[in-house]
């Protein structure tokens, strides 16, 4: 795979496990990594406590600039009670 595609991705996945470590109280994470449809695919979910607030704390945001900095896309989804769920999509012909 392409360095920055690699890059972008080693910082989603450091930044989500920090993310609950500090935040979240889980007690599980989980991640899953696929390359398929010129895409890198990325599944990290964690079993905390849920209720951030996309767009709020800098851990948040630095995510969101980590994937669009490489065109991709990231879904999170936070539901309280319920732990964080991120879906990110990276282009394998990112720059």
């Amino acid at each position: 795979m392409p360095e920055s595609v690699e890059v972008a991705a080693y910082c989603v996945v450091a930044e989500a496990l920090t993310n609950a470590a500090k935040h979240s109280h889980a007690s599980e994470v989980s991640i899953r990594a696929t390359a398929e449809h010129d895409e890198l695919r990325l599944s990290i979910g964690d079993d905390g406590i849920g209720g951030a607030v996309a767009g709020r704390g800098f851990g948040l945001i630095r995510l969101e600039d980590r994937v669009q900095a490489v065109a991709g896309r990231l879904d999170i989804s936070i539901p309280t009670g319920s732990g964080t769920r991120l879906a990110v999509a990276i282009p394998l012909d990112a720059e």
